[in-house]
């Protein structure tokens, strides 16, 4: 990994919760282009640490660098940072009295500055890319999971971020709606969007990472390639994780 080519490196980072510790020393470094899946079981801090990466929580300790400036820092303008480093919620986390075209829009008009104009031009194009394009007059009460998902998703994207994180997208889900919601990330990915995904989707994270963190009891317990982590996993605690998702490892 070249150093010029990294946008987010994570180094000892700590969250405590009073004398809880749910996250300790966590380290990793996210490049452009990169998707990384953070996998492992619930309660192992993987959403914590999501939400520790885009301010949603106060780290403990330890320091988040964006393009080599600590985003922990006071200091930091929140929303700028958050405009360029995006989240996709579990609970999609729309606005009910706004229309899907609104809510792709209002981020982009109050935190990116664009006049409602390019707002809406943009807000339409990302619409469309995720299929959601002829539901611009809906409110979110009218669609389903995996319709809001994607709307939220091309809010997401609308704001054009150089990271977009992904807190489990898919576990709010029916299982048929599950699909839709993978097909637009694989394509994502496969465009080249920087990404880091949290997710109990084994084959998804297998098939679409460069880099795979699995976590446990608040800490990296291993990573690698995804051909490291699921076919040639070395920590015990790691094939206990995988040997749940019967035939994954021998898949990769």
């Amino acid at each position: 990994m070249n150093a010029e080519d990294v946008i987010l490196e994570v180094s000892h980072l700590e969250k405590s919760f009073g004398s809880h510790d749910v996250l300790r020393d966590i380290s990793f470094q996210v490049a452009k282009g990169d998707v990384v899946s953070v996998i492992g079981a619930s309660g192992s801090g993987k959403s914590t640490m999501l939400r520790c990466v885009n301010l949603l929580e106060t780290p403990t300790g330890g320091s988040i660098l964006y393009h080599g400036e600590d985003i922990t820092d006071p200091k930091i303008n929140v929303p700028a940072y958050r405009s360029k480093v995006g989240m996709v919620f579990q609970s999609f986390n729309l606005f009910n009295n706004m229309t899907v075209l609104e809510n792709c829009m209002v981020g982009q008009i109050k935190v990116a500055g664009r006049k409602k104009e390019e707002a809406e031009e943009k807000a339409m194009a990302y619409l469309k890319k995720v299929g959601m394009d002829a539901y611009i007059n809906a409110k979110p009460r009218q669609l389903s999971g995996g319709q809001k998902q994607r709307v939220a998703i091309a809010r997401a994207l609308a704001m054009e971020p150089e990271i977009l994180l992904f807190d489990e997208p898919t576990s709010a889900l029916d299982p048929q709606m599950v699909g839709e919601v993978l097909n637009i990330m694989r394509q994502l990915a496969q465009e080249g969007l920087t990404m880091i995904v949290v997710t109990h989707e084994m084959a998804f994270a297998r098939d679409i990472s460069s880099h795979v963190i699995f976590m446990s009891d608040g800490v990296i317990e291993e990573e690698g390639t995804a051909k490291e982590v699921f076919l040639e996993p070395k920590s015990e605690k790691t094939k206990e994780f995988l040997s749940r998702f019967r035939g994954i490892e021998g898949e990769v």
